[in-house]
């Protein structure tokens, strides 16, 4: 009867509608672990696509031989290019280093190795997709909920959102942009200074790409565009694993996937619901928001969407799950996001800040 008293007395005291106060020390950057963070992501994409170079065009190796070995190199490329998307992620939440321009500017010169992706057009995108999580104000919602089937999902879903943000990028350049990014750190001038520089990075590397495939047009195509074609498929998958089935709550509007696996190969951002909790917190130290949510009973208290192992929660990827938490509102297409992402937001500009 005590233990159940207790209980009783700690869901009264729980408010789920507010975030408790961290720790300080979860939000430090560590230098340390930034570069570590580049080196593995560099290393992941540069060694493989460099030994795909050299096997498909100088290796004595046969025919099977070669593919076999380029497959399973491409695959590990990819990765390299998906961590390069969570270093644009983490460089425009301004968690690489303490300096915001500093961050941005290494978020974008990472992920503008990614062919197509436009990673400025990405955050400001994001900014909102933290603002409106899971409600119909939501840029990611609005694309994603489009496609309702895994093989949708694989062919499209990245392809889209990779178009969207190209054009958010673009706009943002010539000063078009119709996004409503209140509480944005970066004024209307330096955005579209970042998106310029998006552009020239990208234009930069596309231009390393061609010289490449140049040289040796076998070789350098399945170097550079094998993993590039994996990663958009693969990628695809990924917001689903990690919003499909959520909900608007707190607590509830994305899903953690613990895996020492996971933690390996995404460097940590796995821990999608603690990000979204605090997206200030870098990635390296959300097992820690993790550990210390659980520790007080929030994630018990909430039911929140923490999911266990590496494979399970694929899942998510079919159509038993899909993006937006209630079917029956309006489906939103690509067509309108770029005029409809505007729109009051339901909390202060103070609070917005403090979360986003």
């Amino acid at each position: 009867m005590a233990q159940d008293g207790t209980n009783a007395t700690m869901e009264q005291k729980m408010d789920l509608t507010r975030l408790p106060k961290l720790p300080r020390e979860y939000f430090d950057r560590s230098g340390i672990m930034t570069t570590l963070f580049l080196v593995y992501a560099f290393c992941t994409y540069a060694l493989p696509v460099a030994a795909i170079y050299w096997i498909v065009g100088y290796s004595p190796f046969s025919v099977s031989e070669k593919t076999l070995l380029t497959v399973a190199l491409a695959f590990v490329a990819q990765q390299g290019l998906h961590l390069f998307g969570w270093i644009g992620h983490e460089g425009l939440h301004f968690n690489l280093v303490r300096n915001r321009r500093l961050s941005a500017f290494l978020g974008l010169s990472f992920s503008s190795m990614i062919f197509s992706h436009m990673g400025f057009g990405f955050a400001l995108s994001h900014w909102n997709h933290h603002r409106f999580a899971n409600r119909p104000e939501d840029p990611d919602r609005q694309i994603f909920e489009q496609f309702h089937t895994a093989l949708e999902r694989l062919l499209f879903a990245r392809l889209v959102a990779d178009w969207h943000y190209l054009v958010n990028g673009v706009l943002a350049a010539f000063g078009k942009l119709k996004i409503d990014t209140k509480g944005f750190p970066l004024s209307q001038k330096e955005q579209q200074a970042m998106a310029w520089l998006n552009i020239l990075l990208a234009t930069a590397w596309a231009g390393v790409y061609a010289w490449m495939i140049s040289i040796n047009p076998v070789a350098g195509l399945a170097a550079i565009a094998l993993p590039h074609l994996l990663v958009v498929l693969l990628t695809g998958l990924r917001p689903y694993l990690e919003h499909a089935g959520t909900e608007p709550e707190l607590f509830r509007t994305s899903r953690t996937r613990i895996s020492p696996l996971l933690s390996t190969v995404y460097f940590f951002n796995n821990y999608h619901l603690e990000h979204h909790l605090y997206p200030k917190v870098p990635c390296y130290n959300l097992p820690r928001v993790h550990r210390y949510l659980k520790s007080k009973g929030y994630f018990e208290m909430a039911n929140s969407f923490i999911e266990k192992g590496s494979l399970a929660n694929l899942k998510y990827s079919t159509a038993r799950f899909q993006y937006a938490s209630s079917p029956s509102e309006t489906l939103r297409t690509l067509d309108t996001t770029i005029t409809d992402f505007a729109g009051a937001a339901n909390t202060s500009p103070l609070q917005v800040s403090e979360r986003v």
